[in-house]
Formats: C-alpha cells, structure tokens, sequence
C-alpha cells in the first residue's frame, strides 16, 4: 500500500536481503519500477550473490549505491556534486569492486541520501523502495537521542514518498519489538528473521509481529534458502528455539 512502511529485523545471516528483495521482484513482475538503496554491501556483490537465484527479474531492480561514500550525518540537506549520482539497473552495475584507490569521492551524507531517493522515485516512478539497510544509516548517529530522532524523521520521510517501502534493521539493533519502539509504532508490519544452532547446524525462522489491516500467523515458522528464494517449510514443522 503506498506510503506504508514494512520491517524486516533479524541476525546476520538470516536473509533479510534476500526476503526484501523478493518484495522488489514481485514489483517488477507486476511491471513497477523498483529501487534498492545499497548500503551494506556493494551493488556488485550483490549482483554477483542474487542474479542466480532470480535470473533477469533481478537486473531489471534500480539500485543506489549509498555505501561508500556515505561518511558523516548532517540535519540539513546538502546539495553537494554528489546528489547528482543516480539510479542504475542491476543488469548495468559493473562486475569489479573499486579498489581503495578508486573510493575518494565527494562526501555524501544521510541528508543528501535522502535528496536523492526523493529524486529517483519522483523521475523514475518508483512504486517500491527497499533501505538495506537502515543499521548502517543509525551507526553515524552519535547519541541515542540523536538515532530515535533521526529513525523518527527517516521512516516520516519514506511515508511521505507515497510509495511502499521496506526498510532491513540488524537484530542487535533492534533486540525486541515493543509498542514503544519507533520501527514498531510507524511500520504497519514487522517480520522479524531468526537464526540459532541446533543439533544438525545452523537453521533459520520467520514470525510476523505484526501486520495491520490483515490476519497473520504469529507463531515462528521454519524456512529454508532456497535456489529461489526464501520459502516457509511445511507449517507443521514449528521451529523449536532449544527452549
């Protein structure tokens, strides 16, 4: 729905990139135009990581590069050379990743980020949009009063863009979901990824805390990375957490 917000926490590992993307690729599948803001891991990676396990729908994503040149927060917008960078599909991102020698660029910041995703969905026509993640935007926070503040005014601004938007939040960021937390109060949904260690190693678990307007399953259900995707084992296979 546009201008609802949705959030995906969970560990590292867990496949929080994969599910938000999966969220992009039934856009274009749809034939909307869809962007992922890359602040975590290089659009290259990326490309090289997803592309077999989406094929051609994945290349068709625009992708905003945010993360290395992203280096300090300022409250008011800046209108710097880099607000001039833009949007480029997957299927167009070049294989290498830049060499130490190539990262001096012009500073960008929070502000100018958001400068820039307001231009892209305005000329572009963007019906979805995915923060991956937003972690990486609260780091340059340097108080808390400063990070609830600043997550406070992000999420606003993404509301604002009138588009549906999903925004990925490390776990050890957001450690539980309360009524009181900002993400829960302002995301009409929150799923939350879980990964712990069993007997037969690592395995990994979906719940939705919350998701307005509709009925959902809150109990955690096992899933599986797939060639595919994300996809939710046999529901009767209920995750046991060694509780």
């Amino acid at each position: 729905m546009p201008g609802s917000i949705y959030t995906i926490a969970g560990p590292p590992g867990s496949g929080k990139t994969i599910l938000a993307v999966q969220f992009l690729i039934e856009g274009v599948k749809r034939g909307e135009n869809v962007l992922l803001v890359a602040l975590d891991e290089h659009p290259c990676e990326m490309h090289e990581n997803l592309l077999p396990m989406f094929g051609e729908d994945f290349d068709r994503i625009l992708v905003l590069d945010g993360m290395l040149e992203m280096k300090s927060y300022e409250k008011t917008p800046l209108r710097d050379v880099s607000i001039t960078r833009h949007a480029e599909a997957f299927g167009k991102v070049f294989p290498e990743i830049p060499r130490s020698s190539d990262m001096i660029n012009p500073e960008l910041t929070v502000s100018a980020i958001q400068e820039m995703i307001k231009v892209i969905v305005r000329n572009e026509s963007i019906s979805r949009v995915v923060i991956d993640s937003v972690t990486s935007l609260k780091m340059f926070m340097m108080t808390a009063n400063e990070r609830i503040s600043f997550l406070q005014s992000f999420l606003r601004f993404l509301s604002d863009l009138s588009v549906t938007s999903m925004v990925t939040i490390q776990e050890s960021d957001f450690p539980t979901v309360g009524a009181t937390d900002i993400e829960y109060i302002m995301s009409r949904g929150v799923i939350r990824l879980y990964r712990w260690l069993q007997n037969d190693g690592f395995v990994i678990g979906i719940s939705i805390d919350k998701f307005r307007g509709s009925d959902h399953d809150e109990n955690i259900n096992r899933i599986k990375i797939t060639p595919i995707g994300l996809q939710v084992l046999d529901k009767t296979r209920r995750a046991d957490r060694g509780r």
